[in-house]
């Protein structure tokens, strides 16, 4: 039986991947701070990495990457390590 769900998720990754990345590499490449990472410094008022990292990142930077890790390992989990039946 085939669902919704079969069809949507890959289509839309796909779609968003292919919106998203070649620009976010153009940017990479010619211009690192017109980047969405760079963008997301200055809008959450971060700080890069240049000395200790427990020193000088913020809460938001701390809340953001634990978000960005639980997402990756919740979607590697159910893309990947779900028991068929």
């Amino acid at each position: 039986m085939i669902t919704w769900g079969l069809w949507y998720w890959p289509t839309g990754l796909i779609i968003t991947s292919l919106i998203f990345l070649p620009a976010e590499i153009f940017a990479l490449v010619t211009n690192s701070l017109n980047t969405l990472s760079d963008y997301s410094y200055y809008e959450l008022h971060m700080q890069t990495a240049t000395g200790h990292i427990t020193n000088l990142h913020t809460v938001a930077w701390w809340g953001s990457l634990l978000a960005w890790v639980l997402f990756f390992l919740v979607i590697t989990g159910h893309i990947w390590l779900r028991n068929p039946s």
